[in-house]
């Protein structure tokens, strides 16, 4: 999280709003090679949840580690894992 004074990243994320001169709260996960992997946008009156951040990094590099493999809805660190493929369909 940071603060964005003259709204340079907001703009560039497309989250400011000119008429108010505020941004909605975004949240973007980018990866090391600078690819967006997860983008949330709420309205201002709405907190974010930093646990939720946390465990949505942590699976983001789970499935990176592990080709071929998700992290199913409420994964933790440590759960495991869940194939992706036609083969699993209706196995979860």
């Amino acid at each position: 999280m940071a603060s964005d004074a003259n709204g340079a990243v907001a703009k560039a994320y497309g989250v400011y709003q000119e008429d108010s001169g505020l941004a909605v709260r975004g949240r973007f996960i980018i990866d090391p090679n600078g690819f967006v992997k997860a983008v949330e946008m709420l309205t201002p009156p709405v907190g974010r949840n930093v646990s939720e951040l946390i465990r949505q990094i942590k699976a983001l590099q789970a499935v990176e580690q592990n080709p071929g493999k998700a992290a199913p809805a409420e994964w933790q660190p440590g759960d495991p894992l869940i194939g992706t493929g036609k083969e699993f369909i209706g196995k979860y």
